[in-house]
């Protein structure tokens, strides 16, 4: 039962995402000379971000690391894009001309003449005027009818002569090849950032020492004290569960028993752990006794750095092997003509290449 609750939300997750792309593609009511995305992106952004702002301002003032604050608030800002998003495409049009009305209601209008070319992505559509240009994202209502509007404006104003497409950009690092190169921009970057951000993490975790002023201190009286494995979990008097994150060998592991006889009071500076599989515990991370210690802040920085360097080093790897990657999409994006279509294939989706 335990593995299914696990497995549920990898099962319901890709549901709810094509659930939500099923409701934006639906028939839309389109409001004449009106371009806007659906209310549902600022009613979702809302939502996103009330839900994970909440727990960032209460994490922000919490004796937790200051990561996770700084991760509630990162998913917070994923929900205010998509409000800024509803807002910030905003196109009003006739037969005319067309306004485009930014997050802050500054108006931009312009007439159909001053239009120079069009780019179709995947996702979006950038109508050209110069230098400047106007986005359509996919999503949005009406926004189909206003670019065949414009298509049909400029043949009108060129002789039949058909809107000019943009197949590449100077900083198109597909050449031209692939479209959305923004979201594979995203994508990129997403993943290079959360894994170096991981990583760097990892780092300041390791080389920044467990110490008195960073851990809970308290006086405990232990009843009892066991050996498991790679760790070693002990119970107070008061029924609070303690681990030291080690194996017996690695520690003194007789003296620290020969003090859990429900008398001898130690003083243990530890960090809480709320772990969501098991009940909540105290990480110890040194023990002191009669003013000695059993185990030192200098012995628990020093095993915490063994342990946590193959652990590092795996993600290296794993992050190299995603560099890797990148690099070889980027390769093959650029030259698709030079690989096979089952190269192809193994970095981007039919419909993503054009040769």
């Amino acid at each position: 039962m335990e593995y299914i609750v696990r497995a549920l939300p990898f099962v319901l997750i890709p549901l709810i995402v094509n659930g939500v792309f099923a409701f934006l593609r639906r028939p839309q009511k389109i409001e004449q000379g009106k371009v806007h995305l659906p209310a549902f992106f600022a009613i979702l952004g809302a939502i996103c971000s009330a839900f994970f702002l909440i727990p960032a301002a209460i994490t922000a003032f919490s004796d937790v690391d200051v990561w996770v604050p700084i991760l509630f608030f990162s998913f917070s800002l994923l929900g205010a894009s998509l409000i800024i998003g509803f807002f910030n495409c905003r196109i009003s049009y006739d037969e005319e001309h067309f306004v485009a009305k930014n997050f802050f209601g500054v108006k931009r209008k312009v007439t159909y003449d001053q239009v120079t070319a069009i780019k179709e992505n995947m996702h979006e559509t950038y109508i050209y005027l110069g230098k400047r240009r106007v986005m359509v994202d996919k999503f949005s209502i009406g926004g189909r009818d206003f670019i065949n509007l414009v298509k049909r404006k400029y043949r009108t104003l060129h002789n039949g002569q058909n809107l000019p497409q943009i197949a590449k950009t100077k900083n198109d690092i597909f050449n031209g090849h692939v479209r959305d190169t923004t979201g594979f921009y995203v994508a990129y970057s997403l993943i290079f950032f959360l894994l170096v951000g991981f990583i760097i993490f990892s780092i300041c975790d390791i080389y920044i020492p467990k110490n008195e002023n960073n851990t809970i201190e308290q006086t405990v009286t232990f009843l009892s004290c066991d050996s498991e494995r790679d760790k070693v979990i002990l119970t107070s008097a008061n029924g609070d569960i303690y681990k030291i994150s080690y194996a017996a060998e690695q520690i003194n592991f007789k003296e620290i028993l020969s003090v859990c006889d429900g008398k001898s009071k130690v003083t243990t500076y530890s960090k809480e752990v709320t772990p969501d599989d098991e009940e909540d515990y105290y990480s110890i991370k040194a023990i002191k006794y009669n003013d000695r210690y059993l185990l030192s802040f200098e012995e628990e920085n020093q095993l915490y750095r063994q342990e946590s360097w193959p652990f590092l080093a795996l993600f290296s790897v794993l992050l190299l092997f995603w560099v890797a990657c990148i690099v070889a999409s980027i390769i093959v994006g650029r030259n698709p003509q030079k690989f096979s279509k089952k190269v192809v294939r193994l970095f981007f989706k039919d419909g993503y290449i054009t040769y």
